[in-house]
């Protein structure tokens, strides 16, 4: 039995290396990743992707993670996020969740913080 998210995981922030960190580590992990670096191609690779984890910078320009969360969740979109931000608020960490985000991540990762809510969100890996 496969166990892998059918939809992978989309990780959408607008910093390449932090994108890359992320992308490789959850790749050891055996998941199928897909990365956005531009927030105006986050909504449509959403749709195309459905995916089944999605990753969201905070701090993004145009459009900031906290717009992109509240467009996702619009359109019925239910797939967990997991909001990610190096300018971690108190305050933003209750909004985030307020608006649906899963969990609230500061940067640099904690990749057993990590770990931790992947196996809160796919128990049989």
């Amino acid at each position: 039995m496969n166990d892998k998210p059918a939809g992978g995981i989309l990780i959408i922030d607008d910093d390449r290396k932090i994108s890359n960190l992320l992308r490789l580590y959850l790749e050891k992990k055996g998941f199928k990743v897909s990365v956005v670096l531009e927030p105006e191609e986050a909504e449509k690779e959403i749709y195309l992707q459905k995916p089944e984890l999605i990753f969201l910078d905070y701090r993004m320009s145009p459009l900031t993670g906290k717009d992109l969360l509240e467009k996702i969740r619009i359109r019925g979109n239910d797939a967990p996020v997991i909001m990610m931000s190096a300018y971690r608020r108190r305050d933003g960490d209750m909004e985030m969740k307020r608006l649906g985000a899963l969990a609230y991540l500061s940067k640099p990762f904690d990749f057993g913080e990590i770990e931790s809510l992947l196996k809160k969100i796919f128990p049989r890996r």
